[in-house]
Parts: structure tokens; C-alpha cells; sequence
């Protein structure tokens, strides 16, 4: 609920900015985003050497956006960090999705509130991933017409996200077995 509120306001002050200052914004916001979806997904991973990988990328990242920030000229949107957070955030996903997979406690992942925020981030990156990247190669009109198109992804992104918070009120922690691997006890002495 958080991530919603604050990338809304950020969204809708965006054009209120001076146009000296709106890089500094985009920056920002990748970033914020990028270490917001990957802490969410950070959370849910079990797996202690894949965390330190996650942690190397997402120094690497922070470095490569103050890089950016000061060497980069900015046309209309900052295409390659967000291109760069998409497929990093992508990798999260896919292990997440690996790792649970490997459980062998029979939880239904569909209970699990990471699941719905994961499909909802792909659906989301995903279906702004392509226009994101050749926004700055695009005329107004063109900018103007596949913009809008990124909004279904934004409307089903927050709607999973929705779904993931309903999740997680009534599964906090994922209790829910499809079957049970106990073992009968068949000593007779």
C-alpha cells in the first residue's frame, strides 16, 4: 500500500517540476522503484548466496545510476536504467518462482502474497518493458498513443498488488497444505 501511495504522488508531481530538476526525479524514481520491488522479493527468497548476488546487483545498479545521472544526456525518459532494473527485477522473479518450486511442503503458491506481487511486477515491467525502452526514438504523437497503452499493465499491476495484500491478511504466513508428507510410524515394538 505504501509503494502505491508514494509512486502515485511522485507520479502526478512529476509535471509540476522544473525541467532542470526532472532528471534528478527519474533517477530517483527508477531507483526507489528498483530497490522497493527487489526488497519485496528480497524478503521472500531463501536462498543465502542468491540474497548475496541480489545484494552485488543492486550495489552495481546504484552505481551505475549515479553514473548515469552524471554522464547521460536525458531526451525524455531514462531508458536504460529502467531497462537494467526490468531484467534484474525479472531474475528475482523467475528465482523466486525456482525456489518455491524446489519446496516440496505442498503450499499452494497461489496463497502466497509474493506470488501475486511477482505476477503483477511482470505484468507491469513487462508490458511497459519495450515502450520504455524506445520512448526516446518516438514522436509526440506516438509517445502520446502507446502511453496510454502502459496504463493497462499499471491497472492490472495494482489490482494483483490488491489481491496480494487480501493474501496476506488472511495468509500471513503460508500455512495451507495440498497434502501431508508425514511418514507412518510403523514400529511394532
Amino acid at each position: 500500500m505504501l509503494y502505491g501511495i508514494i509512486f502515485f504522488v511522485m507520479l502526478f508531481s512529476y509535471y509540476e517540476l522544473p525541467k532542470e530538476h526532472r532528471k534528478l526525479f527519474q533517477t530517483f524514481y527508477t531507483t526507489l522503484e528498483y530497490f522497493f520491488l527487489g526488497y519485496i522479493l528480497w524478503l521472500n527468497i531463501k536462498n543465502k548466496n542468491f540474497k548475496k548476488i541480489m545484494l552485488v546487483c543492486s550495489i552495481l545498479f546504484l552505481a551505475f545510476q549515479i553514473f548515469y545521472f552524471f554522464e547521460a544526456k536525458l531526451i525524455r525518459l531514462d531508458s536504460i536504467p529502467i531497462a537494467i532494473e526490468t531484467i534484474l527485477i525479472f531474475i528475482y522473479i523467475i528465482y523466486f518462482f525456482y525456489e518455491f518450486s524446489k519446496k516440496t511442503t505442498g503450499e499452494y503458491i497461489y496463497y502466497h502474497y509474493c506470488f501475486w506481487i511477482s505476477i503483477g511486477i511482470l505484468l507491469y515491467l513487462g508490458g511497459s518493458f519495450f515502450f520504455n525502452i524506445l520512448i526516446n526514438n518516438l514522436n509526440p504523437q506516438e509517445v502520446e498513443t502507446f502511453g496510454k497503452m502502459t496504463f493497462i499493465a499499471e491497472i492490472l499491476k495494482n489490482i494483483l498488488f490488491a489481491l496480494a495484500i487480501y493474501f496476506y491478511s488472511r495468509f500471513p504466513v503460508v500455512k495451507i497444505k495440498s497434502r501431508s508428507f508425514q511418514i507412518p510410524n510403523l514400529d511394532m515394538v
